[in-house]
């Protein structure tokens, strides 16, 4: 591999590391899934078959209802928590492939006006 390959290959990765950068944050909204979820789930959840069947006939409904309300009032955030840091996590990771990309990238340019 040459230096010309190695230039374009630097290049393409930093232009993906900073299309990734752009599409991340937009990845935040897709907890509303996960909040439609929490708000439907306890008016389903009851009827869902199980072993010895739903939770509605052996609770009763409004019993099982407040059961999956009170679980998922607890897992939601949770899981909302747990979904913002795995973006976050990404896009610090991003950025500090970006900065280490572009930093290698200087200096090679450095290194090639010192010789």
């Amino acid at each position: 591999m040459d230096i010309n390959e190695m230039d374009v290959n630097s290049d393409n990765q930093e232009r993906e590391l900073e299309e990734q950068l752009k599409k991340l944050p937009k990845e935040k909204w897709k907890i509303w899934r996960l909040i439609a979820v929490g708000i439907i789930m306890p008016f389903v959840g009851p009827y869902i078959p199980m072993k010895r069947g739903t939770l509605a006939e052996r609770m009763g409904y409004s019993d099982a209802a407040l059961l999956f309300g009170a679980i998922l009032l607890v897992v939601i955030p949770i899981g909302c928590y747990m979904h913002f840091q795995k973006i976050n996590n990404q896009i610090f990771e991003a950025e500090c492939d970006l900065d280490n990309l572009k930093r290698r990238n200087k200096q090679k340019i450095e290194n090639e006006i010192k010789e």
